[in-house]
């Protein structure tokens, strides 16, 4: 009994932070009191977010309290507090926190004992904030102040006191793996769920971000969150929210330029050429990143109907400089890569390129939209779509101990649409519900540069020394397709002290990955004389469909894997209220996932190869 005891207790005290978190919205609470100490019950407050107009009402319960759920983040806003047979009381500049309730407390007087016809209270913060666990909030005001030469939201991520940025540009949050990280926007999932870019975002390997910095209006970065509503992550959830439009017609148009003269010198120090003891630092390698975009916000109905747009253009080409003086082996000083490449340009039609200036090529086209709806006091419909192209053509850099050419390059092109409907409905006094449909589909279009051709490798005196020409070897058969579909339901009852939460966190994915790794052959040759005389390899692999005949790159369609999932999330909680200055949480939260298609068995690897 005493262990079932436990089970019980750690089910509801823990708080489950397992992919999604949920976070679009803030809230407000507080008790109405009168001046003598009084707790007022049917009291209005109303509570006005200025920009747009949009209203939120309610009627303070037994003890004074009231609640209000999903509210523009942000602001400012104006609260005004009524009673009959008391002086109107209201508080100014009030700013809300993504995903954080605000607490705003009211004192109003008599008018018997009175002569005021109102108090105003003015101040840039709210009375208090409740956090739900250990989080970062990132304002507008950090998002428009903080510095990123970038313009990458993963630069407003490092004010987390939390975070650490991996070496290959992901964030691990906590000391978790950056894939356990859960990225929204708008609630719509933008991260990785396949998994396989490092950054941890949807076209990661792009190496451009998702989303527009200008887009965003706040993010928030949740580590450990006490509300059971959210979950299905174990490293930070990140949900960011974009720009809605309000009454005043703003917008930006900006063009932001970036070459070699706009940055600093190298740190290493050597020795000036023509000199023995003079010591220079270099400036850096020529690059030039050019990004330019506008962004425009109104209201196409004052108080009623709001639009957001924004569009952007990123634009970089980054060096990636060799000194051939460099390398270590000798078919560069001997000139034989001249005689190599004429080679194949005679006898196989094939293309090297460069070795010695590999620039990283990125391009990329974003936009966000956004539509916001007050139906009326009661409703707010939202709706938003994000569209993200993003392209890269990465080749290997040549170093001193290898020869890499340009035409080995890979090719990333990835295609994001992303897009969200969200329901905020007051049905009572009491009573209150969020709903949220969202949809993602990814494509990443792997793909080589150049004509088809082999891998190949050839030794320049021994292992340590190489010439690598041919297809990017993972590039040659890279296919990957996501299609992420979710819905989200909280519904929340104030009862007495308690805030009762009800709802289901659904997903559905479908899985489309095609990956056949050296599908044009792989070479290895101990010298250049064996390749250019047809003698045979040291070393020969190639990677291909058993299912799909000699069917090459992305035609083998049968070799992928095709598999779909579907996650159930349930979960109950309850805000106890015990009274103006704690308030507890407790909640139980069950997520199950399944996959829709069984997976195809290998009979012999199952009975014969996996005994041995």
């Amino acid at each position: 009994m005493l262990k079932k005891i436990v089970g019980l207790l750690t089910m509801m005290l823990v708080f489950v932070t397992l992919v999604k978190a949920q976070v679009t919205t803030s809230s407000m609470s507080g008790t109405v009191k009168s001046d003598k100490g009084d707790a007022l019950t049917g009291a209005t407050v109303t509570a006005t977010h200025l920009p747009t107009g949009t209203v939120y009402r309610v009627a303070t319960r037994t003890g004074g309290k009231y609640n209000i759920f999903n509210m523009n983040p942000g602001g400012p806003y104006k609260v005004v507090v009524s009673f009959v047979g008391f002086v109107n009381a209201s508080k100014e500049d009030i700013f809300l926190t993504l995903g954080e309730n605000t607490t705003e407390e009211f004192s109003i007087s008599d008018k018997a004992a009175a002569t005021l016809t109102e108090v105003v209270v003015a101040g840039r913060r709210a009375a208090s904030t409740g956090k739900g666990g250990t989080e970062t909030a990132i304002g507008r005001d950090k998002v428009a102040n903080l510095p990123s030469v970038g313009r990458n939201l993963s630069d407003l991520l490092r004010f987390t006191p939390q975070v650490k940025v991996t070496a290959l540009g992901g964030f691990s949050f906590a000391g978790q793996n950056n894939r356990y990280n859960s990225f929204m926007i708008d609630g719509a999932v933008n991260n990785d769920v396949f998994g396989l870019s490092d950054q941890g975002t949807n076209g990661g390997r792009a190496g451009a971000p998702p989303i527009s910095i200008d887009a965003i209006d706040q993010l928030v970065v949740q580590l450990s969150p006490f509300d059971v509503s959210l979950g299905n992550f174990t490293g930070g959830g990140i949900n960011a929210i974009t720009r809605s439009g309000t009454n005043t017609t703003t917008g930006s148009l900006y063009w932001v330029y970036r070459n070699q003269n706009f940055a600093g010198r190298s740190p290493l120090a050597t020795i000036k050429p023509g000199s023995s003891n003079i010591y220079e630092r270099a400036k850096l390698t020529n690059f030039e990143n050019k990004t330019f975009g506008f962004r425009v916000g109104g209201a196409l109905v004052k108080n009623k109907l709001f639009y957001f747009l924004s569009v952007e253009r990123q634009d970089d080409v980054r060096p990636q400089p060799f000194d051939p003086a460099t390398y270590r082996g000798n078919y560069l000083a001997n000139d034989s890569l001249t005689v190599l490449r004429n080679f194949l340009k005679t006898n196989y039609n094939y293309e090297t390129g460069d070795f010695v200036n590999n620039p990283d090529l990125i391009k990329a086209d974003r936009i966000a939209t956004r539509i916001d709806w007050n139906i009326n006091e009661k409703n707010q419909l939202s709706a938003s779509y994000r569209y993200t192209k993003l392209e890269r053509v990465n080749p290997p850099r040549s170093a001193i101990g290898a020869i890499n050419f340009v035409s080995s390059a890979e090719y990333f092109p990835s295609t994001t649409h992303s897009g969200n409907i969200e329901l905020n409905s007051k049905i009572s006094e009491t009573v209150n519900n969020k709903a949220r449909f969202t949809l993602t589909n990814v494509v990443d279009d792997r793909n080589p540069t150049g004509s088809p051709f082999p891998f190949v490798t050839i030794r320049d005196g021994g292992t340590a020394n190489v010439i690598n020409f041919g297809t990017e070897a993972a590039s040659s058969a890279n296919l990957l397709k996501q299609s992420i579909f979710n819905f989200y339901d909280a519904f929340k009852v104030v009862k007495g002290n308690n805030t009762l939460t009800f709802g289901a966190d659904i997903d559905m994915n479908k899985t489309y990955n095609l990956f056949i790794n050296r599908n044009y052959g792989a070479y290895e040759y101990t010298q250049m004389a064996d390749f250019i005389l047809g003698r045979n390899p040291i070393r020969y692999r190639r990677g291909y469909s058993l299912v799909d005949g000699n069917a090459q790159g992305d035609n083998a369609v049968n070799s992928a894997a095709q598999f779909s999932t579907i996650r159930v999330g349930l979960f109950v909680g309850d805000d106890i209220r015990v009274n103006d200055n704690l308030t507890v949480t407790v909640g139980v939260r069950a997520d199950k996932t399944e996959f829709l298609n069984a997976p195809k068995e290998d009979p012999f690897f199952r009975d014969s190869f996996s005994i041995l």
